[in-house]
C-alpha cells in the first residue's frame, strides 16, 4: 500500500512539474528548447520556418524550412499587371533557391480560385492562404498593390518590400540588407569595446 501511494505521488509530482512547460509551449510561437538536449537544439527551427512548418498549403509543393530568406508574393487572377510581371519573377525562382530564398504565393481570393490560377499560370512555388500560415511577418504590409513582394529573413526581420517591376531587384535588396546587418554588428562590437574599456578605467 505504501509503495502504491509513493508511486502515485511520484507520478502526480511529475505531471505537475511538466504542466508549466507545456503551457509555455502553447503560449509562445516557438517550441520551448530543452537545455542540454542536443537533439532538441538540432531540431529547433528559425521563427518563420517554425510557423511555416505548421501551415497548410494549397499545393503539394512545400517551402524549404532551411531557407535564409522568405519572399511572400501577392498576386491574383484578376490582376492584369500580375500576368505580365510575375512570370519573370517565377523564372528567377531557381536563382532564389540558390540564394537560399524561398518564394511563397499568398492567396488573395477564394481558395479554389487560387488553386486554379496557380495551375493555369504554372506557379511552381508553394502557395497558401494567409490565414493558414499564422502570424508570420511579411503577410501584411501597407502601401503596396498587386503584384508585390515582401522579403523577411528566417527570424522574421524585415528585409524589403516592393511592387511591380521593382520585385526583380530582390537580389540587390538582400545584399543591401546583409550590408546593413554587418554595419550593425560592427557598431555593436565597437560599442561593446568602448564599454569594456570604460569599465576597465573605472575599476
Amino acid at each position: 500500500m505504501i509503495k502504491c501511494s509513493l508511486l502515485l505521488a511520484l507520478i502526480t509530482g511529475f505531471l505537475v512539474a511538466v504542466q508549466p512547460a507545456a503551457a509555455q509551449e502553447v503560449d509562445t510561437a516557438l517550441p520551448v528548447s530543452v537545455k542540454g538536449d542536443k537533439k532538441s537544439r538540432e531540431k529547433a527551427l528559425p521563427a518563420v520556418a517554425e510557423l511555416l512548418s505548421r501551415g497548410r498549403f494549397l499545393t503539394r509543393k512545400k517551402p524549404n524550412l532551411k531557407a535564409r530568406y522568405y519572399g511572400f508574393l501577392r498576386s491574383a487572377s484578376w490582376c492584369v499587371p500580375c500576368t505580365m510581371i510575375v512570370p519573370k519573377l517565377l523564372k528567377d525562382y531557381g536563382k532564389m533557391k540558390g540564394a537560399k530564398m524561398e518564394l511563397i504565393l499568398l492567396g488573395q481570393e477564394d481558395e479554389a480560385v487560387v488553386k486554379k490560377y496557380m495551375k493555369e499560370h504554372d506557379y511552381n512555388i508553394p502557395g497558401a492562404m494567409p490565414a493558414a500560415l499564422g502570424d508570420i511577418p511579411g503577410l501584411q504590409y501597407p502601401g503596396l498593390g498587386f503584384p508585390s513582394l515582401c522579403i523577411v529573413d528566417a527570424e522574421g526581420n524585415f528585409v524589403a518590400a516592393s511592387g511591380g517591376v521593382n520585385m526583380y531587384e530582390w537580389k540587390k535588396q538582400i545584399q543591401t540588407f546583409k550590408k546593413e546587418q554587418q554595419k550593425l554588428k560592427q557598431q555593436e562590437k565597437r560599442e561593446a569595446g568602448k564599454l569594456r574599456a570604460q569599465e576597465a578605467e573605472d575599476s
